[in-house]
């Protein structure tokens, strides 16, 4: 079982460092994902459909996961780099 663990340590930590952070994000109405106007106070340019196409659950929300699935696909961009939201 140890060995697994040796194995699997560094590719945990490789994933970790490609992995962007979570920009900071107001939830403005404290329900634990974003809404579009939320993402947009963010990403003034964020369109409802690129909304949708981040909101895999398609649930009217993003979720943390959503989100950095958003940034790591380069569907937008974290702020400070070049924006994109549609």
């Amino acid at each position: 079982m140890k060995r697994f663990a040796i194995v699997l340590a560094p590719l945990a930590l490789a994933s970790a460092a490609f992995a962007q952070t979570l920009p900071d994000v107001p939830d403005t109405d404290e329900s634990g994902s974003w809404s579009l106007v939320e993402l947009q106070a963010v990403w003034s340019d964020l369109t409802e459909d690129t909304f949708k196409s981040i909101d895999t659950s398609a649930d009217g929300a993003v979720d943390a996961t959503e989100l950095q699935a958003a940034l790591d696909g380069g569907v937008i961009k974290a702020p400070g780099e070049a924006s994109s939201g549609g």
